[in-house]
């Protein structure tokens, strides 16, 4: 089985595959790089890990970027928050509760959270610490 680096989890919303394709393509991960794209990434959490476990064992990933996005119909969009600063809050800390979960279940995997952010005609990935 072919082995493979990276592994990025995203949602699947139009909007911002272009940008994440382009923030892959500028790290050198194309070649090297699992996706798992479904509506929420970071929200359905066993069905995460379920394909993360795949990507482990299939083909060696020693890293994983989780991302999530603004405006995330998964979650109910800008209209199911008070405020940005509330849905930001919401989005990173189911990411937080899954990276938590993916170090437990692997410790020798490395977790980056990535939130992705409209910024006016276009969004900007920002690493969360």
């Amino acid at each position: 089985m072919a082995k493979c680096n990276y592994l990025i989890l995203q949602c699947m919303d139009y909007r911002i595959q272009h940008p994440i394709m382009d923030w892959i393509r500028k790290r050198g991960y194309l070649k090297d790089i699992d996706v798992i794209s479904f509506g929420g990434s970071c929200k359905l959490k066993d069905f995460a890990l379920q394909n993360i476990e795949i990507c482990r064992e299939k083909h060696g990933i020693k890293q994983v970027f989780l991302t999530q996005h603004d405006d995330c119909a998964a979650y109910g969009g800008y209209a199911a928050f008070p405020s940005l600063e509330a849905e930001g809050e919401k989005l990173i800390a189911d990411t937080v509760d899954l990276k938590k979960r993916i170090g437990e279940r692997h410790p020798e995997v490395s977790v980056t959270m990535l939130y992705i952010q409209e910024d006016g005609d276009s969004w900007k990935i920002v690493e969360v610490k």
